[in-house]
């Protein structure tokens, strides 16, 4: 994968300044920050790395070349070109200048858009500089990074700004003795790592896929927790809940009802340990978006089947969410009918095998194992289920569809994608009612 810079040349006289990158020593009297993030990062790559200037034409000829500036009598001011300049520093990576317009009506900003982003190839590592960056183009920029992450699988590994306003007015600046001009350059790239993580959130909440939050947990919090040894709870807490998101997810895109619980359980603890979290203060509000998507999770098994069903009709899992609820309902019948906690096959096995003989009117002489095998409890189960005919009806319905599913409609009978889709609204809503209507006939 290459390493690439990227950044764009303006067209001020600019100032011989010492520019601090954190982490490294300042690179002293230079007139150009792009030189000093050159020196830093980019010294010892390959000429399969490389550099990218991209300059109008102004900026061109006033700072690309050599002598562009001219004093207010029209003298020629001697001054080395960014060019020059790295040309001296004998680097392997190629340097190249890229001509962009100035952006000066919307048809010179996509163009500008087009030529950037036709630099980057596939996997690209970047290091950006926005410093000098004119007009519109820090905005550009950042969307250029977002189109490339997707486009390219571009990672982003520097984005840098130097901030000579740091040391207040131009005018302040010029009266400076060039040995005080310490000009810090400003690390954003955790701005764009916020980026990451706002459509991490957004794709987990409107999705389900708690994939990008995983990995963006571990990238982010794995170097607190080694610099720390382990002693950052917060950061260990979020690595954990990107851990524990992505298991939650998987559970429910598998359809493991007897995790469920568990999983949303422990997705609630961590993000309550993480409401006076210190670490990342910006994450603590998209946290907090993640919240009302489990707070239906109750810790009870059939509650929070019905929950895991309604949360995979809200994420176009209809597959799983007809799945999960026709079993969560038989593990209700079980646990109702039979007062058993639904573990139990066999129990299992004979709560359809009753849906199936009261349907079809099967007579005992013709009942299979194991409803066959224990006569009097199967008439027990069918006495319960007989008088609840909406839960009989609902239970025949969603094993007809679930089978649809199943065979992927491949029957003469299949169910249009709407119907489907609408169907799993009410048969939701009808086993929410059924479930309430028992547990208040219980509390009597």
């Amino acid at each position: 994968m290459r390493k690439v810079f990227l950044s764009f040349l303006g067209t001020n006289d600019y100032l011989p300044c010492n520019y601090q990158i954190a982490g490294h020593d300042p690179v002293a009297n230079v007139r150009f920050v792009q030189e000093a993030c050159i020196v830093r990062w980019c010294v010892d790559w390959g000429s399969d790395d490389r550099i990218f200037l991209c300059v109008t034409d102004e900026s061109h000829d006033r700072n690309w070349m050599d002598n562009g500036h001219r004093d207010r009598e029209g003298n020629i001011l001697e001054r080395q070109g960014l060019e020059s300049r790295l040309e001296a520093l004998h680097l392997a990576a190629p340097v190249e200048s890229v001509k962009v317009p100035a952006g000066r009506s919307e048809e010179e900003i996509w163009e500008i858009f087009e030529r950037v982003f036709f630099l980057l190839e596939e996997g690209d590592q970047l290091y950006l500089d926005i410093t000098h960056a004119f007009r519109s183009l820090p905005m550009l920029a950042m969307v250029i990074l977002s189109y490339a992450k997707v486009m390219r699988t571009v990672s982003v590994r520097a984005i840098s700004y130097g901030a000579l306003e740091a040391l207040g007015s131009v005018g302040d600046v010029i009266n400076l003795p060039v040995e005080e001009r310490n000009v810090p350059v400003f690390d954003l790239l955790p701005f764009d790592r916020l980026q990451d993580w706002v459509t991490a959130v957004d794709r987990f909440t409107a999705s389900g896929d708690a994939t990008l939050i995983e990995r963006l947990a571990d990238l982010d919090m794995r170097p607190v927790i080694k610099a720390t040894q382990g002693q950052n709870t917060d950061a260990v807490t979020i690595r954990k809940l990107g851990e524990q998101l992505k298991t939650f997810a998987t559970v429910l895109a598998t359809c493991r009802g007897r995790n469920i619980s568990a999983t949303a359980a422990s997705v609630q603890q961590s993000l309550k340990r993480l409401e006076d979290a210190n670490t990342l203060k910006p994450l603590q509000p998209l946290l907090r978006k993640i919240e009302p998507a489990l707070a239906s999770f109750r810790g009870e098994e059939i509650a929070d089947g019905l929950a895991a069903a309604r949360w995979c009709l809200d994420h176009q899992l209809y597959q799983q969410g007809y799945t999960i609820l026709l079993e969560t309902m038989i593990t209700f019948v079980v646990n109702k009918a039979l007062e058993k906690n639904g573990r139990d096959q066999q129990d299992r096995d004979m709560v359809n095998q009753c849906v199936t003989i009261i349907r079809d009117n099967i007579p005992e002489p013709k009942w299979l194992p194991p409803a066959g095998t224990d006569k009097t409890i199967t008439r027990h189960v069918i006495a319960w289920l007989q008088p609840q005919q909406d839960l009989l009806n609902g239970l025949r319905n969603l094993a007809d569809v679930r089978n649809d599913l199943n065979h992927a409609g491949h029957n003469d009978s299949a169910c249009t994608p709407k119907t489907i889709q609408n169907n799993l609204v009410r048969h939701i809503e009808d086993m929410e009612r059924i479930f309430a209507r028992n547990i208040a006939s219980a509390d009597c």
